[in-house]
Formats: structure tokens, C-alpha cells, sequence
């Protein structure tokens, strides 16, 4: 129904809205605006980040079996790793159950919000916080603002402040912090709100592009139809006592809708359908036609022209082919001498014409003359990485030849092979630094000595980066100062386009890779045997399940790195920084492990028996579960280590710092507290030190270990360690624990 408001003087109106204890009909619409934009945000950002939050808490956690991350969480994961420049080493590929569980609804909450607001706002025009502060978004052609406008507001609403903050944070050098980011994008958006305000409370610049616009609601009544003879009809409840004549969906659309308020009421005031048409402004659709005319014009004479300089220049392709023909003529049938052949290969290999390759390749599988296979060697590496491919297939062939010929018949074969072997390495060398993603999975490059075919493959100081050497063999590759890690596109590394190197599944035993600098790569079940890593770079790399028993990673940074199931046994990590990394499961048997840093390392369950710590730094490290039977720990620092249930029989304890460890379930059935002293005799007779101020034992709870023995309990009370012995007195010869 219509609201009657009675006419005043324009000064009684301005006193109206400066009335103390009031807000105008603008600020109380700009403050519930803003305060419905913050509940919607606030739900929308809480639909991703609290399961999102969960599922990582889960994760870190679990101890359960996990299983292959989500198939919708992985294809989200990837379609906005590379944009957001996310690291490689957080995009993990198994998670526990409950964590799949959580990030798969961290994807699809936000999807149904998103849907709720949408659907609401073109149904009738309200979401959940808008209805509960009083709010609708209006339309001023149509009853309700339709899906069509409401998608256009909305993507104009958030999309244009998302847009603008990206683009900043691509060219302010914020770029990959994303925490920057989500600043930026609250600042635009606030910005942008701020602006809105400034102008209009009513209508936005998004509102004024789709036609729409937000009013307060008053007791639930909201215009939404004018006629030209000054009738009004009202959405809601219409209160008795007021008359309205509602008006056929045929009526003319309501525009111009603004509000005034008088003394505490709101009056609505339409302007006519009329005047709107002429000062509203003009529908940009109306000029589709026009624009679409003049652009099929301008691709017909584009067309037209290019067909007339395609007819009037010279036709290169034409020239290219005969040339091609030629040489292949003069290589296959006019040759009559080697320098005519040898002529003919380098000319070819000199048009860089892609038709070339396979005839040089299928010429070095032919052929058996010495000289021949130099010349095509060469041809291919004046041919680049685009000969990579074929000659990889080569590669493999005449690989499974070797292994099916007699050895009276592989001569022949064993030098096409070096041969192959020599152009692919020089390929390689010579186009260092521009390799990413060239994939040469599968391919022979192993090392041969004292053979026909003898060959190293020697890549030192080249830059490798990107390289995907899966199942390759590369035994006794020399790789020192090699470079297989490098910044993509965006020239910031630790972000998804960084050129990471894959030796998923290859052989590397023997191989150099000394001080090479070996960040994030791939070493997934990898065989290392006996490969020297000494001094390299290798942060956050990937050795989960690879065989590097006997390998060197002497003073290499490793810190991050994972060695889940990894069989280091008698593997050599003096001076190495392995901190933070995962060493679950991890075979360490034998292996030397002196002054290493395994700060906040993971090795639940590792076999390290046998292996020598002393001077390890093990502070914070998670031990628990784990084997260190006659293991060496002399002057370890084992502070705040969760060692509960690891087996510590033998060990050699001399001088570790337990402060503060978690020693819950440890079984100490011989371990050495204390060095023997030789007495007057023959025999060693084990005798408890004076006690120490500042003992390493001092302070640390032995009440739940395991097998103490009555020396061991009388050294540790003596150095001021807590057992429930060291209250009670210990008997001479008993056992306690």
C-alpha cells in the first residue's frame, strides 16, 4: 500500500536529519551495508578456512593409515597452485581420512554459500545477513532482480576488487606472500565500498551497471510498483487501515526509488517510469548490432587481405621443400663418396627442418662406419632438443639389442649406442639452462668402462633444471656443482613453477653430486647407492623410499627433506643439516651421523642401531618408536625429544642431554650412562661418578623407563635425575623399572 508522507519545508527536513540521537536514512543504510558485507565475507572466508584449518590440524596429528588426497581437491588444488605461486612441498598427495574428508568440504561449503547468496539475491532479493539488517537489493525494470543482474552485480562486487588486489600483488613484489594478498584484497574491497558510500549509499557503481539498487526496509514493506496515475503497490504485510491498489506484473517497472526520512519515518518517493527512461542510463545492449557489424567487417577485409599477399609473395614453404628434397636426394642416392654424405647430413641438419630428424636418426641405426656416426652425431646436435625424443627411442632399442645379442654379435650396436649416448650428453650441455620439462624418462646414459662403448656421462657445472629423468640410468654420472633446481617464469623460487628435476625411479649409483644444488627434487624411489652428495644443496628434496645405503651427504643441506622408508644403512651424515626433516620408518642402521643436526626431526620408527650420533643435535626430535640399540649418542643433545618406547638397550649415553625428554616406555637394558674405570686388574668394573653439577641428567624423569639396572639407577640419583628408586634407596645387584 501506499505510505502517505506529508509535505514540509526543505529546512524542517535538513533539521530532521541532524536530530540528536538519529542517523540519516544514508548513514544507518551505509552502516548496515557494511555490516551485512562483513557477515557475508566473514561466512564465505569461514566456509573455506575452519575445515580447511581442521584438515591440516588433522594431518599434522594423525598417526593413522592415510590415503591418495581427494580427486576434486587435487584438480582445485591444481588449477590454482601455479596463479597463486603456491610451494610445491605443501601440496601433498596422501592425508589421513578425516583430513580428505575435511578439504573436500572446505571445497564444496564455499561453492553452497556462494550458491545460497546468488540464489536468494535473484529470488528475492536478500541474503541471510541483508534480511536480518534490514536490507533488499531492488530492481528497477522487474519485481525481482533476476539471476541474470544479480550475477553481474556480484561478479562486479567481489570479482573487481579480487582483479585489481592480484594485479597489485603481482607488481608491488608482494608476490608469492599470501598473507599480502588477502590484504590487498580486503583494502580494494573497503576502498571500493569507501568510494560507493562517498557518492551513493543507495547504489554502487556494480548496482548502477546491472540496474539494481539496496533500500531499508520499513516494517517489512517495500515499494515495488509505481503506475503513471500515482499508485503504489507493496511487497510484505500491508498493516490494516491502509488502502493500495495492486497493480497487474504488466505495470510500469519502478525507477528513480530513493528515501528521505522525517522526524524518525522513512517516505518513499518514486519518480516516473517516464523520466527515468530519459535520464536513467542508456542500455548498453542496444549498441550489440552496431558493434558486431563493424567487427564481421573488419575480420572480412583482414580475410581478404591476407588471401591477396598469400597470392602476391613468394611462396617460402615451395623453396623450403625443394631444398629438403634436394638434400635428401643427394644424401640417399647421388652420394657416391663419404665428404659427399658428410656434406649432405650437415646441410641438412643446417635448414633446422623438423622432416630431418627422423632421417638422421633412422641413418645412425643403419649405419655401422665410424666416421658416419660422427657426422651424424653432429648434424643432431646442430639440430637441438627438438632430436631429444627420436633419439631417446633409439636409445632405449638399441639398449634391449644389447641385451638380446650374443657378444660376438654387439659391436655394431655398442657404438651406435655411444654414439647416441654422446649427441643426447651434448645436447644437454649445450643447451644448458633451457631444459625444463624436456623428458628423458626411460634413457640409458649409465656409465661403461673398458668397452666398445665405453662412455660417462659428464654434466659438471650445467644447469639441469627441469630435466624428467624417470627410470633413466645414469650410474656413475659425474654431476658435480650441477644445478636441478632453478625459479620458473615468475623469477621467485619456492613457488609451483619453480624447474624441478624428477629421478623417480632411476639409477644413480656411484653418481657425483657434489655441492650440486638439489632443492625440491625428486628422488622417489631412486637408487644411490654409493652416489656422493656431499656439500650439496637439497633442501626440502624427495627421498622417500629410495636405496642410498653407503652414500656420502657429508656437510649437505638437507633440511626438510624426506626420507620416509628410506634405506640408509651405513650412509655417511657428519656435519649434514637434516632439520625438520621426515625420517619415519627411515633405515639408518650403521650409519654415521656425527655432529648432524636433526633438529625437530621426524624419526618415528627409524632403524638407528648401531648408528653414531655422538654430537648430534636431536632437540625437539621425535624419537618415539624408534631403534637405537648400541647406538653411539656420546655428547648428543636429545633436550625435549619424545623418545617414548624406543629401544635404548646398549647405548652409549655418555654425556646426552635428556632435558625435558620424553622418556615414557624406554627401554634401558645396558645403555652407558658413564664410562667404565679400568681398576688395578684385568677387568672393568663399572663404577658411578662423583655427582655433577649441571649434569645433563639432572632434572630428567627416568620413573617410566624401562630395565634400569641398580648402576645405572645409583648414577642417575646421583646426578639428579627423578625415579621413585632415588627416593626408596636401591639394593645392591636389583633390577628396578
Amino acid at each position: 500500500m501506499a505510505q502517505t508522507s506529508h509535505s514540509q519545508p526543505i529546512s524542517a527536513q535538513v533539521s530532521a536529519d541532524r536530530m540528536s540521537g538519529r542517523l540519516s536514512t544514508s548513514r544507518n543504510l551505509a552502516l548496515r551495508r557494511l555490516a551485512a558485507w562483513g557477515l557475508e565475507l566473514g561466512l564465505l572466508v569461514g566456509s573455506v578456512a575452519i575445515p580447511w584449518s581442521l584438515g591440516e590440524v588433522a594431518r599434522q596429528h594423525a598417526t593413522a593409515k592415510t590415503v591418495p588426497l581427494n580427486v576434486g581437491v587435487v584438480v582445485a588444488r591444481s588449477a590454482i597452485a601455479r596463479p597463486l605461486g603456491l610451494p610445491r612441498y605443501r601440496l601433498v598427495t596422501e592425508v589421513p581420512i578425516l583430513t580428505n574428508i575435511l578439504w573436500f568440504s572446505a571445497l564444496v561449503l564455499p561453492v553452497a554459500v556462494a550458491g545460497s547468496y546468488i540464489y536468494g539475491l535473484a529470488t528475492w532479493g536478500k541474503t541471510w545477513p541483508k534480511a536480518l539488517l534490514g536490507l533488499q537489493v531492488v530492481d528497477q525494470r522487474r519485481p525481482v532482480p533476476g539471476l541474470r543482474a544479480i550475477l553481474g552485480r556480484e561478479a562486479g562486487r567481489w570479482g573487481v576488487p579480487a582483479i585489481g588486489a592480484y594485479a597489485l600483488w603481482l607488481v608491488s613484489g608482494a608476490f608469492p606472500n599470501l598473507l599480502l594478498l588477502g590484504g590487498l584484497t580486503v583494502v580494494c574491497t573497503v576502498g571500493l565500498a569507501a568510494l560507493r558510500q562517498r557518492y551513493s549509499p543507495y547504489q554502487a557503481w556494480y548496482d548502477r551497471m546491472v540496474g539494481t539498487r539496496v533500500v531499508l526496509l520499513l516494517g517489512g514493506l517495500l515499494p515495488i510498483r509505481s503506475s503513471p496515475h500515482g499508485e503504489t503497490s507493496f511487497e510484505g504485510h500491508v498493516p490494516p487501515g491502509h488502502g493500495a491498489t495492486p497493480l497487474s506484473l504488466a505495470a510500469a517497472p519502478l525507477v528513480g526509488l530513493t528515501t528521505e526520512e522525517y522526524g524518525g519515518l522513512t517516505a518513499i518517493v518514486l519518480s516516473p517510469a517516464d523520466s527515468a527512461q530519459i535520464l536513467g542510463p542508456k542500455d548498453w545492449r542496444q549498441h550489440l548490432p552496431v558493434v558486431g557489424s563493424v567487427l564481421a567487417g573488419m575480420v572480412f577485409l583482414a580475410g581478404i587481405g591476407a588471401l591477396w599477399l598469400d597470392r602476391r609473395l613468394p611462396s617460402a614453404k615451395g623453396n623450403e621443400d625443394a631444398l629438403f628434397l634436394a638434400l635428401v636426394e643427394n644424401l640417399s642416392r647421388r652420394a657416391t663418396s663419404f665428404s659427399d654424405r658428410q656434406a649432405a647430413a650437415l646441410a641438412l641438419a643446417s635448414t633446422q627442418d623438423p622432416r630431418a630428424i627422423p632421417l638422421l636418426v633412422d641413418m645412425l641405426a643403419q649405419t655401422g662406419d665410424p666416421s658416419l656416426l660422427d657426422t651424424l652425431q653432429q648434424a643432431l646436435v646442430t639440430l637441438g632438443p627438438p632430436a631429444i625424443p627420436p633419439l631417446q627411442r633409439l636409445n632405449l632399442a638399441l639398449a634391449n639389442d644389447l641385451l638380446a645379442l650374443p657378444p660376438d654379435q654387439q659391436l655394431g650396436t655398442q657404438m651406435r649406442q655411444r654414439a647416441v649416448k654422446r649427441t643426447l650428453a651434448k645436447i644437454l650441455v649445450l643447451h644448458n639452462g633451457s631444459l625444463n620439462g624436456v623428458d628423458l624418462s626411460g634413457t640409458n646414459l649409465g656409465s661403461v668402462v673398458e668397452s666398445p662403448d665405453a662412455f660417462t656421462l659428464v654434466l659438471e657445472q650445467q644447469n639441469l633444471a627441469g630435466i624428467v629423468w624417470r627410470n633413466a640410468v645414469l650410474s656413475g654420472a659425474r654431476c658435480r656443482k650441477a644445478k636441478f633446481f632453478a625459479a620458473g617464469a615468475d623469477g621467485h623460487s619456492d613457488t609451483f613453477d619453480d624447474w624441478v628435476t624428477d629421478f623417480s625411479g632411476s639409477d644413480l649409483t656411484e653418481a657425483s653430486l657434489v655441492a650440486a644444488q638439489l632443492q625440491y627434487t625428486i628422488f622417489r624411489n631412486t637408487s644411490l647407492l654409493r652416489a656422493n652428495l656431499s656439500n650439496a644443496v637439497a633442501s626440502y628434496a624427495d627421498f622417500s623410499g629410495a636405496n642410498a645405503s653407503s652414500a656420502w651427504f657429508i656437510a649437505a643441506d638437507v633440511h626438510n627433506g624426506a626420507f620416509k622408508g628410506t634405506s640408509l644403512v651405513g650412509t655417511d651424515f657428519t656435519d649434514a643439516n637434516l632439520t625438520q626433516s621426515n625420517l619415519v620408518e627411515a633405515r639408518l642402521r650403521q650409519a654415521t651421523l656425527i655432529a648432524t643436526q636433526l633438529t625437530a626431526a621426524n624419526l618415528t620408527q627409524a632403524d638407528l642401531s648401531e648408528a653414531n650420533l655422538n654430537e648430534a643435535d636431536l632437540t625437539t626430535a621425535n624419537l618415539s618408536q624408534a631403534n637405537l640399540s648400541n647406538a653411539r649418542l656420546q655428547g648428543a643433545d636429545l633436550s625435549q625429544a619424545n623418545l617414548e618406547g624406543a629401544n635404548l638397550a646398549g647405548a652409549n649415553l655418555e654425556g646426552t642431554l635428556l632435558t625435558g625428554a620424553n622418556l615414557a616406555g624406554v627401554n634401558l637394558a645396558g645403555a652407558q650412562f658413564f664410562a667404565p674405570e679400568r681398576s688395578q686388574g684385568d677387568d672393568f668394573v663399572a663404577r658411578a661418578a662423583e655427582p655433577d653439577t649441571g649434569s645433563a641428567l639432572a632434572g630428567v624423569d627416568f620413573s617410566k623407563t624401562l630395565n634400569l639396572q641398580a648402576d645405572q639407577l645409583e648414577y642417575i640419583c646421583a646426578q639428579g635425575g627423578i625415579h621413585p628408586a632415588c627416593r626408596s634407596g636401591v639394593s645392591a645387584g636389583g633390577d628396578a623399572g
